[in-house]
């Protein structure tokens, strides 16, 4: 390989991006393919969103803009200009009419696509939807991140700033100090203190020693002793913020009585007088172009929000629905694990995207859909994530009630304020969290709010993007919780929150079938935003 193609190649893969086959033949044909590419990925960032692959037709048209030229004697090239198309707005718009939705291949034509250079920007803020009782809170955010050991640090900081904050509004936490201002040399002296789980190590006899620490300096907690302290110190998870209260065992150890999580608070509920029952439907994990997506359970679906069933009671909830929720993992993906082409009914992921839009455009123009991304949507692989990259979902951001948010969001809907995620850190609490599993997400979602964080656990499945600010962490207090991505639908409440995660339309993968996890598909919550008493409907 080159020189220059090698450079080329590098600075692609080290910008996370990657190359089809095409575009690296068309690069390796170019006399300056390095300085092609650094075009490119400065156009990248200027547009706001970018593509998981980069193709041949992608470089070409940075070529064709480049060609561009300032007076000769310069000799510079001028940037091209990302190319982008107005905003939507949801409004009014006439209900489209029934299509028949017989086979996934077929639904692929009709709609926009970004293949051919158009590009459909995300819009900038909510003001278009707020007259349809949408108040965005946060999910537009798109920051950029250098990934630097100082970026780390100032997260976890930020972190620390914030979930003790939250700490301190609790009146039993009053008083309490920091962890490297625990005092040292005194014997059995109490002690209230603040600080971040650093590590955890549990012992056969029931004894878990944990440190915990500040931005200065770090303190060894012991819990021992009855089984209520025991359970407490099962309970802690590396790297969540909690206040320990105890006692100074010596210079720099404590013996713990007990913790203190930063927990929500009680949320009590007045019910209007005369409630108007509108509704929103909340799902998630569609899996739309794999070969275990359950199609007819879908349509059945769909047609259930067209209010084409044989019950009226059923119809009258549809006809009252205002708000579908989608939390992440519209489509399969592609490329998202080993081989997964071998389980694809639809290998093109723009075609997915196309698939999906097609099956949403039949439902009417008065429900008002919000989708966030998830792992296998075609997105940052970090959390926070921003909303689905524009270039491959441009037919869902060209529908006027569609509206495109990130990971997590918070949006009021109705006067409900709803926390918005796809539950990808589920993967890494529940193993670590005493009576929860995988056949009831809802538990460990309670224990999210718990510790007021969404991704407590770093460096585990659920990769973390070192933001200035830890957007990750519960605030404000949700009235309805929102997950998915176990592909187990299931409901709680606790302290007056509703927490949900949506289940799946899609059946057992080879993947759950070696997991031992068995899903629970075509089951979807719905809410009554007056009450926020959830239904569960069943499309099997």
């Amino acid at each position: 390989m080159a020189g220059n193609m090698k450079a080329a190649v590098e600075m692609v893969l080290n910008s996370g991006f990657q190359l089809s086959p095409d575009a690296f033949e068309y690069l390796a044909s170019r006399h300056d393919p390095d300085r092609l590419v650094e075009a490119a990925l400065k156009t990248i960032k200027g547009a706001g969103s970018a593509p998981l692959v980069l193709d041949r037709s992608y470089f070409e048209s940075i070529e064709s803009a480049s060609k561009t030229v300032v007076p000769h004697d310069c000799g510079h090239i001028s940037a091209p200009r990302p190319i982008s198309s107005p905003d939507p707005v949801i409004g009014a718009e006439s209900e489209r009419p029934m299509k028949s939705i017989t086979s996934s291949r077929a639904l692929t034509s009709g709609l926009p696509s970004s293949r051919n250079g158009q590009n459909v920007k995300p819009p900038p803020d909510s003001k278009p939807f707020e007259e349809d009782g949408i108040r965005l809170i946060s999910g537009l955010e798109r920051i950029t991140i250098k990934g630097k050991a100082s970026d780390f640090r100032d997260y976890f900081r930020d972190r620390l700033a914030s979930l003790s904050s939250i700490l301190r509004s609790r009146a039993d936490v009053s008083g309490a100090t920091t962890a490297s201002h625990v005092p040292e040399g005194l014997k059995w002296h109490k002690v209230k203190f603040i600080g971040m789980v650093n590590s955890k190590k549990e012992f056969r006899d029931g004894t878990v020693v944990v440190e915990l620490e500040d931005e200065d300096g770090l303190v060894k907690v012991t819990f021992r002793g009855d089984d209520a302290i025991k359970k407490k110190a099962a309970r802690l998870l590396v790297d969540e913020v909690v206040c320990v209260l105890g006692a100074t065992r010596n210079g720099s150890s404590v013996i713990a009585e007990d913790v203190i999580w930063p927990d929500i608070p009680y949320k009590s509920r007045s019910i209007p007088p005369s409630p108007d029952h509108a509704y929103a439907v909340l799902t998630s994990d569609v899996h739309i172009g794999s070969k275990t997506f359950l199609r007819d359970d879908f349509e059945r679906f769909l047609g259930w929000l067209r209010g084409e069933t044989d019950e009226p009671r059923l119809n009258e909830i549809a006809s009252r629905t205002k708000y579908l929720v989608i939390a992440g993992d519209l489509v399969d993906g592609v490329g998202i694990y080993p081989n997964q082409e071998e389980e694809l009914d639809v290998a093109d992921l723009y075609d997915q995207y196309k698939i999906a839009a097609e099956y949403l455009s039949t439902l009417p123009d008065r429900i008002k859909i919000i989708i966030i991304p998830g792992n296998h949507d075609a997105c940052r692989p970090t959390l926070p994530t921003p909303p689905i990259y524009s270039d491959y979902a441009a037919p869902l951001y060209s529908m006027r009630n569609v509206l495109m948010l990130g990971d997590p969001s918070f949006v009021n809907l109705s006067g409900q304020t709803f926390l918005l995620t796809h539950g990808r850190s589920l993967d890494d609490v529940i193993p670590f969290l005493p009576d929860c599993n995988f056949r009831e997400p809802q538990r460990a979602m309670v224990e999210l709010l718990k510790s007021r964080h969404i991704a407590p656990i770093y460096g585990e499945k659920t990769p973390l993007a070192p933001e200035p600010k830890d957007r990750l962490v519960i605030d404000p207090v949700p009235d309805i919780f929102h997950a998915g991505h176990v592909h187990v639908e299931g409901i709680a409440e606790y302290r007056g929150v509703l927490v949900v995660n949506s289940g799946t339309w899609q059946s057992q993968t080879k993947y759950q079938l070696s997991a031992g996890i068995v899903p629970k598909p075509s089951i979807v919550p719905v809410v009554d935003l007056a009450t926020t008493k959830a239904y569960e409907l069943n499309f099997t």
